[in-house]
């Protein structure tokens, strides 16, 4: 497929103003209103959220969750960073199993007060919950990289959702460069994303629209966006960077062709209000057995090494360091109520599939790595 991109040069993102909107029963529609450029174009960028040096201490600590693995991985010696030697990885170095979602450095990030106070001024609150996603460490390999290296250009939100509904976050810890791996935007695809769905409704399924809150193009789909004028840009950025996109947004992550490796780990928030208490009782007991999620922190999949099942037989299923959960992270996790709401009981209750529309298979995603 055509590939022709552009490196974004970013200017710092100054919030604005903040608010909420009801929208489609109870939960609560993104106001973008902080960050224009997501209404305006469907992602932007926000300038130092996490400082460089700290920034630097969380890749230090990916490398040495990466090192901890056992398979012969060093951070200073170039000739070990072969895929054999790294920890089980999706495309583009996409890594979400092994239980890292729930690594001690993985919740210190999701804890970082201005990471949530970012997505609070998306929803006019700061009592949010928190995805249970995991990481990214994207080497130059000089492996052939197969599958892993193909472009998978999609959007993250069912087309039967036809508005705003979720805003992705990625942090990004190290220098990101036009050649280093990350994350590819179709710019414009955003604006298209109602009128694709209604000119091509001729390839949706006998059974209609997934309610799956993915959804992938051919390549004949995607030239049909390439005719409406949309290109690829590369979002390149500094350590401590924040990326946001609208989940309408065409895009995928791209691998390292440079020589500097990429380490980031993906982030979502939304309010605490908005769960089921289906929903509360499953983050419950992805908590109590480390399992992980897709980006929606409210509406999501199971994921993980207890999901997808091994590749490796070292794999794990539990994390290298369990995390001891600060008073807000417990909170984040959907373990203890924020002052002021209270959650309905819980006890034995599943997520149900209606969350997804009828003829779903419940929310674990058994089909293997997200792709």
């Amino acid at each position: 497929m055509p590939v022709a991109t552009s490196t974004e040069t970013v200017t710092p993102t100054s919030p604005t103003t903040t608010g909420t909107l009801k929208l489609r029963g109870q939960t609560e529609a993104p106001i973008t209103s902080a960050y224009p450029d997501l209404d305006e174009k469907g992602w932007t960028v926000v300038k130092g959220v996490v400082p460089k040096e700290k920034a630097a201490k969380y890749v230090d600590r990916m490398y040495e969750w990466a090192e901890k693995y056992g398979t012969g991985f060093k951070r200073d010696d170039r000739e070990t960073w072969q895929i054999k030697n790294m920890p089980a990885f999706n495309k583009a170095g996409l890594i979400n199993r092994n239980g890292v979602g729930h690594e001690q450095f993985v919740w210190d990030m999701r804890s970082e007060p201005a990471l949530i106070d970012a997505f609070a001024k998306i929803w006019g609150t700061d009592q949010l919950l928190v995805s249970f996603d995991g990481i990214n460490i994207t080497l130059p390999y000089k492996d052939d990289l197969g599958w892993r290296a193909e472009p998978w250009p999609h959007v993250d939100q069912s087309p039967l959702k036809r508005y705003k509904h979720c805003i992705q976050g990625i942090i990004n810890l190290a220098d990101n460069g036009p050649k280093d791996g990350g994350l590819m935007i179709l710019d414009g695809s955003f604006q298209l994303y109602n009128q694709f769905f209604e000119e091509n409704d001729a390839d949706k399924p006998a059974d209609g629209w997934s309610w799956l809150d993915q959804y992938s193009f051919t390549e004949k789909q995607m030239q049909w966006f390439y005719d409406h004028g949309c290109k690829w840009t590369k979002l390149a950025c500094e350590p401590g960077d924040l990326l946001l996109w609208d989940s309408r947004c065409v895009h995928y992550g791209a691998h390292a062709e440079g020589d500097n490796p990429r380490l980031a780990m993906y982030v979502c928030y939304k309010p605490a209000k908005d769960a089921t208490p289906e929903c509360l009782a499953v983050r419950k007991r992805l908590m109590k057995d480390w399992g992980m999620t897709s980006h929606d922190p409210l509406i999501f999949r199971e994921r993980g090494t207890q999901i997808f099942g091994k590749k490796t037989p070292n794999e794990r299923e539990v994390p290298d360091d369990k995390p001891i959960l600060s008073d807000r992270a417990k909170q984040l996790a959907g373990i203890t109520e924020y002052p002021g709401l209270s959650y309905p009981d819980t006890t034995g209750l599943e997520y149900s599939q209606l969350e997804y529309g009828p003829g779903l298979a419940g929310n674990r995603d058994t089909s293997g790595d997200p792709a």
